[in-house]
């Protein structure tokens, strides 16, 4: 009784999932009918089949497939019925935070004639990451530019720098006031004698011995103007010396192409994690010998052609295994043979491959054992076929699995595969349904976990 009810809830809890699933993955355009457009542009790096179409900021559609035709990527898209897209209407290629997630926007004409069905729009393309970076090099020109006159001018080549010369002159000038200063001692103690006899406040004021006179107050001035006067100098010393950071920059004309070159690695890095795109899958089923069986794959894909795949497999039993145990009593040998079953047993995917059209050629582990296989996919209808060979066991041989999965709404799949189809007597079937995601949809689930918009 306990096990029926734990049946139940997890049948339950899976049609949750599904029903979720296909509510965010299909309802990010809305319901409705919808319209077929085209449009041709140079470069599609980023924009991948599921991409939002957005008309004033809001998804009305998203992208069908992306096909190559004369060194041009041709977008077919679909958009609701009830956006009425003009023959004037202009499409824009737009991208999102710093990280360049791509979209395309629809500029709706003032004409009133709708676009027919299957018709062009023309794209307009640029505005992206790479722009900014090319920005950006030129401001690093005219900064190299600055920096190069500020050098000039603090230190100029061959010749004496300005700073030096004036602190020279005030020198000179210092000197020719002290002496001065020792020409006129007379008159000037004449004069300090008349000030003391007219103010005595004055002269008060004027005692450096009274703490709360103001030349304590001066005193302390000075002295503070003395030491800045001496760190100031230090300083000037140091960036002459190409010290510090600030030193280097008026020194070293290498800053500005340093910081270029860092800026155009972050250009690379942000261009490779642009144009990395994944796909998520979960199936689970029932095998005629081996009862339930799980399994989930995650494929990543750093270029439309190449992708690694990476998945686990429960079974509720696995396969068995044979295990030979002799015995030897008072000179009489026995030979026993026990077949041994595993329960609840994992096994592992790792595989990496490459499309070539509509084949998909791969290869690695294959249920923990290797092996490779080969996917024959038609995206127009939504199906795959798939052979795989692996598991090359001395009794039976290895193990070739036929399936073929297809696509009964959304993002939701249904597969039977075929079992050891060479061997008789072992064969047996799975029938399992699934989910799968890329990328759009998996945004979706996070928005919808994260409280996003």
């Amino acid at each position: 009784m306990n096990e029926l009810k734990v049946g139940l809830l997890a049948l339950a809890t899976m049609a949750a999932v599904v029903i979720m699933s296909i509510k965010i993955t299909s309802n990010q355009s809305g319901f409705g009918e919808y319209i077929t457009y085209r449009t041709i542009i140079k470069d599609a790096s980023g924009i991948f089949p599921k991409t939002p179409i957005r008309v004033a900021g809001i998804n009305a559609g998203r992208i069908k497939e992306i096909a190559l035709a004369d060194n041009n990527a041709i977008i077919t898209f679909e958009v609701l019925e009830k956006v009425t897209v003009t023959k004037d209407s202009k499409l824009k290629i737009k991208t999102v935070g710093f990280l360049g997630d791509k979209y395309l926007e629809i500029v709706v004409g003032e004409e009133t004639d709708r676009l027919a069905e299957n018709g062009f729009i023309p794209a307009h393309e640029g505005g992206g990451i790479e722009d900014l970076v090319k920005d950006a090099s030129t401001v690093l020109k005219d900064v190299k530019a600055i920096v190069g006159s500020l050098k000039e001018s603090f230190a100029p080549t061959n010749e004496k720098p300005p700073l030096t010369i004036i602190l020279s002159e005030l020198r000179k000038t210092t000197e020719s006031l002290g002496r001065i200063m020792q020409g006129n001692e007379d008159k000037i103690n004449d004069i300090i004698a008349n000030l003391n006899e007219f103010s005595s406040d004055i002269a008060y004021q004027a005692n450096n011995k009274n703490s709360d006179s103001a030349m304590a107050d001066v005193q302390k001035i000075l002295g503070n103007a003395k030491t800045i006067s001496a760190d100031l100098e230090k300083v000037m010393s140091d960036l002459k010396a190409g010290k510090g950071t600030m030193g280097k920059l008026f020194v070293e004309e290498q800053i500005a192409d340093e910081v270029r070159q860092t800026l155009s690695g972050v250009r690379q890095l942000v261009t490779r994690v642009n144009n990395l795109r994944t796909e998520m899958e979960m199936y689970t089923g029932a095998n005629t010998l081996y009862g339930s069986e799980s399994n989930f794959n995650l494929r990543l894909y750093p270029s439309p052609e190449r992708f690694y795949e990476v998945g686990v497999v429960t079974s509720e039993f696995g396969l068995e295994n044979e295990s030979i145990i002799q015995t030897d009593v008072n000179g009489l040998k026995s030979t026993e043979v026990r077949s041994i079953q595993n329960k609840n047993s994992y096994l592992f995917n790792v595989q990496m491959g490459r499309h070539i059209h509509n084949w998909v050629l791969r290869g690695g582990l294959i249920q923990s054992t290797g092996g490779f296989g080969v996917d024959y996919e038609l995206n127009d209808w939504g199906s795959k076929f798939s052979l795989d060979v692996y598991d090359y066991r001395k009794e039976v041989g290895a193990n070739v699995r036929f399936s073929a999965e297809h696509q009964l709404y959304n993002v939701l799949y249904g597969r039977v595969r075929l079992e050891d189809m060479l061997e008789e007597g072992v064969g047996s079937a799975t029938i399992s349904l699934g989910l799968k995601f890329t990328d759009e949809d998996i945004r979706g689930l996070l928005g919808l976990f994260l409280g996003g918009n």
